[in-house]
């Protein structure tokens, strides 16, 4: 199946043209720092996602888990961004979590659903 078909896929793309939006409208203090940890697992989550549809079964769990893992860093960021007032305002914090929180629970949904079928 083509990555691009996938609802996670969009939805972590989705993030991810976001969290750039964001980022070169930051300050440069922020755009260096904090910014660049936001784009930097933006992009990983699009490239986990990517390695795990092509994966064999044992080896999607392990980037399924891995996903996960990093989905919910990816939340301690912008937890983090928030707190450093790394954005303009708060719907820019709201629609990121939005974004983020979707593509975790489908991560989650993938990771259960690829265990039941190994198990």
């Amino acid at each position: 199946m083509n990555t691009q078909h996938l609802p996670i896929y969009k939805a972590a793309l989705d993030f991810a043209v976001y969290v750039d939006s964001i980022v070169k409208n930051q300050e440069r203090y922020h755009k260096y720092g904090i910014g660049q940890d936001l784009r930097e697992f933006s992009k990983e989550l699009l490239f986990l996602i990517n390695r795990a549809n092509r994966a064999k079964e044992q080896k999607r769990l392990e980037v399924l888990e891995k996903l996960v893992d990093s989905c919910e860093d990816c939340k301690s960021i912008v937890m983090l961004a928030k707190e450093l007032k790394a954005f303009k305002g708060f719907k820019q914090f709201e629609h990121s979590s939005k974004l983020l929180v979707n593509i975790c629970k489908q991560a989650q949904a993938w990771l259960n659903s690829s265990a039941g079928i190994l198990r």
